[in-house]
């Protein structure tokens, strides 16, 4: 059986299963205008995403939980319709007095809602904990920072060990944090009760269940049209489709092509749009099997990321072979094509063993695209081992260096600099740690150092091609095309391409 076939039937399976559980749940519901708008009145919003958040603390958290995160807490940096850093969020302008020593200036003003000021030495302090923190998930992006200070008040001075042209960019996914709550409360204890500076206030959440926030009257920019907003979660696209159906919620998150289609049949408004979101294939190359050079290189040959886009999304997502290509509609300067004969005469009939780690529920279809890459490599003649595991672990172990072989997940580059990925994953001292090479490393400095990301940009390039194309340390998939539903009437959600939401305008009418 081809893959393509088997992708099919498995489509047919989980359509005819979502399809009996919405029939359940419809059944079960009711569909009057009172009960969309119940459990808090016209004000309420209620959204069911794919997942629950792994931690709600934005210093240890993977940026998968913004979502849910970005309501209460804020990022230092906002960013444009371009996805280039604006001067309207906390953090107000910049210069860059030499070439390793950039200023910031903060808004002036600004409460925690604990009422704790959000002054310079809040920014510095939370810049501290991502540089400093063993658990920092962005501990790799900020190493190059030797002194963090506050001069006044409004003013926070980094000086760089060497040149960095994109601290700027990276505030962009730097969330503020309360000094003198977090210290008390620890990770965990933030986690458990998040307080910021944003839009809204962490009100409670019913454990593996819902987490609510409500307006926060006293939030320095305009205030949400909205009073509450309950998030509920389901890893079941059938399911959150069929909560929207009876009424149970106002938006449902992250439909799959099948419920997409489901959702325009039931005259429900269905929005997409390709996002800088992308689902990568890492192997880990200091291990075995994929210490092995010809080995790694027929893995990345035997996986066709065209036949994934066309028989697990009906097209509904874009097919893309580069790692640090980071906006929509970039390609890369080079790409390896998908070559399964090759893949097999590079095996030479050896039976390799390969782990496939994923996350299982996390991303749309993960479970069929896992299958479909095992699949490939198995007609390769390779031998597979699937291997998920919930988003939090698999992090964890990935950090850890506890991982072999093949695992997938996203990569999101919160902020649109080829940086973000080749600090995040090509450094020896990535996240990741998959592919250490000092080529690698002084490659990634070395585009640091150069004026702007214009100049940066043939580094990146070369960066790409050995990372992709002649190492196969990475296996580039697709880029999502995330799309959401709404009830009739809901309007004002603001989804951004980096994996963002702005709630504050949603309205029921």
């Amino acid at each position: 059986m081809t893959n393509t076939r088997r992708l099919a039937l498995r489509r047919g399976v989980a359509s005819a299963a979502a399809a009996v559980l919405a029939s359940t749940l419809i059944a079960c519901g009711s569909s009057d205008d009172d009960s969309r708008r119940g459990g808090g009145g016209s004000g309420t919003v209620r959204v069911v995403l794919q997942a629950q958040p792994a931690t709600l603390d934005p210093i240890v958290g993977p940026r998968s939980g913004q979502m849910v995160w970005a309501t209460v807490l804020e990022p230092l940096v906002t960013t444009d319709e371009d996805l280039e850093p604006s001067e309207d969020g906390l953090i107000t302008g910049w210069e860059r007095t030499d070439d390793t020593t950039w200023t910031f200036t903060v808004r002036e003003g600004v409460s925690f809602s604990n009422g704790e000021p959000a002054d310079a030495a809040a920014v510095v302090n939370t810049l501290e904990l991502t540089r400093d923190s063993d658990a920092s998930i962005l501990k790799s992006y900020w190493a190059n920072a030797v002194d963090i200070s506050a001069p006044d008040a409004t003013t926070v001075v980094v000086k760089t060990e060497t040149p960095q042209y994109d601290l700027p960019n990276l505030l962009g996914t730097v969330y503020l944090v309360p000094p003198k709550y977090y210290d008390e409360k620890g990770p965990e204890g933030f986690a458990a009760a998040p307080v910021g500076t944003g839009p809204y206030v962490f009100q409670g959440q019913n454990a593996g269940r819902d987490m609510t926030v409500v307006r926060n009257d006293d939030y320095w920019g305009e205030k949400a049209e909205n009073e509450k907003i309950v998030f509920s979660w389901s890893t079941e696209a059938g399911q959150r489709l069929a909560l929207l159906q009876s009424d149970a919620v106002d938006i449902a998150m992250d439909l799959p092509p099948t419920q997409q289609d489901e959702a325009e049949s039931a005259d429900l408004e269905l929005v997409t749009e390709e996002t800088a979101m992308k689902i990568i294939a890492f192997l880990q190359t200091d291990k075995a099997p994929f210490d092995d050079p010809d080995v790694a290189r027929a893995a990345a040959l035997a996986v066709d990321r065209d036949q994934i886009v066309s028989g697990i999304f009906d097209g509904k997502a874009v097919a893309d072979a580069g790692l640090l290509n980071v906006k929509p509609g970039e390609e890369p300067a080079e790409q390896l094509e998908p070559d399964p004969a090759e893949a097999k005469s590079l095996l030479g009939g050896a039976k390799v063993e390969v782990p496939i780690t994923y996350p299982a529920g996390q991303y749309t279809n993960i479970e069929e695209v896992a299958q479909a890459v095992g699949g490939m490599l198995e007609e390769a003649g390779f031998t597979v081992k699937y291997n998920p595991l919930d988003y939090g672990t698999l992090t964890t172990q990935v950090i850890g260096r506890e991982l072999n072989g093949l695992y997938i997940f996203a990569g999101v580059p919160n902020v649109a600099v080829p940086d973000f990925f080749a600090s995040g994953f090509m450094k020896t001292a990535s996240i990741t740690g998959n592919c250490p090479d000092p080529q690698i490393d002084a490659k990634v400095a070395e585009a640091l150092e150069q004026a702007d990301g214009e100049a940066a940009q043939p580094i990146y390039d070369e960066l790409n091609t050995l990372g992709v194309v002649e190492k196969t340390c990475y296996v580039p998939l697709y880029r999502q095309v995330f799309a959401y539903a709404t009830q009739p009437g809901v309007s004002g959600f603001e989804f951004g391409p980096l994996n963002t939401g702005d709630f504050t305008g949603v309205t029921i009418g």
